[in-house]
């Protein structure tokens, strides 16, 4: 299916009068003996990246009883230097069956605090229940103690404490820390066999969260327990797992996080398309917006701009439903939610209106979900791993890695082929350049091209009477100006001639529309971009 494109499709340079003007460059890098894993635990030590637990083959199946086997669990914990490129292993094996199982389980919620990285919950082999469950536990890993016993070829089992509890029983979710409290945010409980394709073959449980649980830990050095619990309950926008959760600094500079995305709709197979704002204990699902081009958990940079109060959010592949054909500028439904290339932004402006964006740069292969961006070492950086994009002063900086995640041959193999997926093996670096290097060159590993169609904006937004529309053009040229409603309809047709080079605006009077949300789109040759601007009453 496809219909009219509701999506900016931009530069890899974001250059607007509204924000501060960088660029986003992605590069393959060569790393000798790096693991291929996905859907485990993350955390940095000492300049140093400390992998735990997840998968070790590609995308789980769907049919009973090959879904998760157990020669494709993660049985290590790596340690890998990206200074000097060099990768550690520790064997988890021999650790007590109560550590082993859930640190080899998959989609395991989890978060650092210090030197400390945080697991719960995970889904995974149980001998005790003689069948897959989600575990409701709660694993302190100790940093120090896991990166000196890994390199030294030492034993781990003093590296781990853990505390069971039934609150703990999530997969797919998020766990963050803020000051001294715990967020478990939704995920589901799934215990039995997978078996999608094939539900006759399964007897499996799945229950979702539907929540946002809010604890401390008790912690004595010894013994861990749960203690403050409070839970935050929606049955109809908190049913989803597998989503991004992104730390944020909103408009009013206040912290919190943005979910965005996730599965499965009630009675459906298909994504949600949503987001919601989680600060302050509270949570709001934001209107008016949907979120095309990015449903899974992938790998996420937010970037922020504090000179213009401007949130930016970096989406690295995936699954999507939506793909946009950039030859006729058109989305393409798939309701299969196959793997992509692309890479995506949401941009949220300092009147809190949000703005979904793909970049003219991409992967090669069909890569990103489960994947995970690493903030490199040294690069300026707000509460949880915000780029400070206001602090990077040189023309190339590294901000960070791409790690891990699933790699598919094609864009739909789940039904048909998820065994010919594989583990990605393959590491990326990431880097922000500042707006005044020569944007034009394309060279080895970068995917960056400068399109006629510059700088877009519309004003006021929201607007009542009248909105105006600026756009900068590199040369001089037709551009085509329309409006159209969300489901892709025509509602204006605004412009269609020749417009000089430079600055150019033009009004839009909007008296007699009905309040709601549209879309207005500048088209000029290939390069097309669309904002989504809000009329009142």
């Amino acid at each position: 299916m496809k219909f009219l494109i509701t999506i900016l499709l931009f530069t890899g340079t974001l250059l607007s009068a509204q924000m501060d003007t960088f660029r986003v460059e992605i590069e393959p890098l060569t790393f000798d003996n790096s693991p291929g894993v996905h859907s485990g635990a993350l955390a940095t030590y000492n300049g140093k990246w400390i992998y735990i637990g997840g998968r070790i083959n590609g995308l789980h199946g769907f049919l009973s009883p090959f879904a998760f086997p157990s020669d494709g669990k993660n049985e290590n914990v790596y340690v890998i230097d990206p200074g000097t490129r060099q990768v550690w292993s520790g064997s988890i094996a021999s650790l007590s069956e109560n550590l082993y199982e859930p640190l080899t389980s998959s989609n395991i919620p989890f978060c650092q605090d210090e030197n400390a990285l945080y697991m719960a919950g995970g889904y995974g082999w149980s001998n005790a229940a003689n069948n897959f469950k989600t575990f409701p536990v709660l694993t302190r890993v100790d940093l120090a103690c896991i990166h000196d016993a890994v390199i030294n070829g030492s034993d781990l089992t003093g590296c781990f404490r853990q505390m069971t509890d039934s609150l703990l029983a999530v997969t797919g979710g998020h766990l963050k820390k803020v000051d001294d409290a715990f967020y478990l945010v939704f995920g589901h409980r799934f215990d039995g066999i997978y078996s999608v394709l094939n539900p006759g073959n399964s007897s499996h449980v799945q229950t979702y969260s539907n929540e946002i649980r809010k604890f401390q830990v008790e912690d004595d050095g010894t013994n861990m327990s749960l203690t403050n619990y409070t839970a935050l309950r929606d049955t109809v926008n908190f049913h989803r797992r597998d989503y991004n959760l992104v730390p944020q600094i909103f408009p009013d500079l206040s912290f919190g996080f943005t979910a965005f995305s996730g599965v499965f709709q009630y009675n459906s197979l298909l994504p949600y398309l949503s987001t919601i704002d989680i600060k302050n204990g509270q949570s709001a699902l934001v209107p008016g917006f949907d979120q095309h081009l990015s449903q899974y958990h992938s790998a996420v940079m937010p970037v922020y701009d504090s000179l213009n109060n401007v949130m930016h959010n970096f989406f690295f592949g995936g699954m999507s439903r939506f793909t946009i054909d950039t030859a006729t500028a058109e989305m393409v439904d798939d309701t299969l939610v196959p793997f992509v290339k692309t890479i995506s932004s949401v941009t949220r402006f300092g009147d809190g209106t949000l703005q979904e964006n793909q970049l003219d740069i991409s992967f090669q292969d069909y890569l990103g979900t489960n994947m995970e961006f690493i903030p490199a070492s040294g690069i300026p950086m707000l509460k949880d791993n915000i780029v400070d994009v206001n602090k990077i002063t040189g023309n190339k900086t590294l901000a960070g890695y791409l790690f891990g995640g699933i790699k598919s041959p094609e864009a739909n193999i789940s039904a048909t082929a998820p065994a010919s997926s594989e583990a990605n093996t393959e590491i990326f670096a990431v880097y922000i350049s500042r707006a005044d290097e020569d944007s034009s060159t394309v060279s080895n590993g970068k995917y960056i091209s400068n399109l006629p169609l510059d700088a877009f904006s519309c004003y006021p937004n929201p607007a009542t009477t009248s909105i105006t529309l600026e756009f900068d053009l590199n040369e001089p040229g037709k551009v085509q100006l329309a409006a159209f409603t969300r489901k892709g309809e025509l509602l204006a047709a605004l412009a269609n001639k020749n417009f000089p080079a430079g600055k150019n605006v033009i009004t839009w009077n909007t008296s007699g529309i009905a309040a709601g949300t549209y879309h207005v789109r500048a088209k000029m040759k290939n390069s097309t971009k669309t904002i989504s601007v809000i009329i009142k009453p």
